[in-house]
């Protein structure tokens, strides 16, 4: 009985692992079309931001690299916004990559 408990929350730990990352990709996704699209990049280049801002997620834990990727390149692209502003646009489309995910 023990084991069928440990067995049962190995799983469902597994499955929140699972949809953590998904929801992650997902947001890093978007997030990164969104910023693509403030910094005015040609479609072609679009898809290897996104691409860059994902990558950029594996750096540290957290969401903080992401974020700081995104400033800086808005920084050198002259294009006013701060830290919250950024950080406040990570968690909308979180929890749109939430409620995508629990559709």
């Amino acid at each position: 009985m023990f084991d069928d408990k440990k067995k049962g929350l190995g799983k469902k730990i597994d499955l929140d692992i699972q949809k953590k990352f998904k929801v992650t990709a997902i947001r890093n996704k978007s997030l990164g079309k969104w910023a693509a699209e403030k910094l005015g990049l040609e479609n072609s280049k679009i898809d290897d931001y996104i691409d860059e801002v994902i990558m950029a997620d594996f750096n540290e834990p957290g969401h903080e690299d992401v974020i700081k990727k995104i400033l800086d390149d808005f920084q050198k692209a002259k294009i006013s916004i701060t830290y919250s502003e950024i950080e406040e646009t990570l968690f909308k489309h979180e929890k749109e990559a939430m409620n995508k995910i629990s559709e």
